[in-house]
């Protein structure tokens, strides 16, 4: 895979749950993705995007939570 099919870098690391707060992973699944490459399979409505990850898992989230890949 070459760096043109990932443009873009995650950067959100944690959300808070709870009450009781407490910080877990952004996804589901229990992954930090955080700093992982990414790209943007199809964008929706209100600032939400279809995101695949480089390992191949795809998620529907906010575009807010994506940079692009530094050069």
């Amino acid at each position: 895979m070459a760096a043109e099919d990932f443009p873009y870098r995650w950067v959100w690391r944690w959300r808070t749950v709870g009450p009781p707060s407490r910080k877990v992973p952004w996804f589901g699944d229990g992954v930090d993705r955080h700093s992982r490459f990414c790209r943007v399979l199809v964008r929706g409505g209100m600032n939400s995007a279809l995101v695949e990850f480089d390992d191949g898992y795809r998620v529907v989230t906010s575009r807010a939570g994506l940079r692009r890949r530094d050069p």
